[in-house]
């Protein structure tokens, strides 16, 4: 998901579990699917001509168990380097 926070351009990630057993979904966001997302972002801003924007990397996990579902955003998840 691509979206405005104010003047920020965040880039946001969904996470979605059934059950904890393969830990958080936030968990499931690694190293090389963070550089994904970066090199995604970058390429999105090249293309619309952004020069120097300000970005966020936010994560937002989705936790389905039984009837009860809770959705939490990480806010700066992660950052590029």
């Amino acid at each position: 998901i691509i979206a405005k926070d104010g003047a920020t351009l965040c880039f946001i990630e969904v996470k979605t579990r059934h059950n904890l057993k393969k830990g958080l979904p936030a968990e499931a966001v690694t190293l090389s699917k963070q550089r994904k997302i970066i090199q995604a972002a970058l390429f999105y801003c090249q293309k619309k001509k952004l020069d120097n924007p300000l970005m966020r990397f936010d994560v937002v996990e989705v936790l389905k168990e039984d009837d009860t579902l809770s959705v939490n955003l990480i806010k700066h998840a992660f950052q590029a380097k």
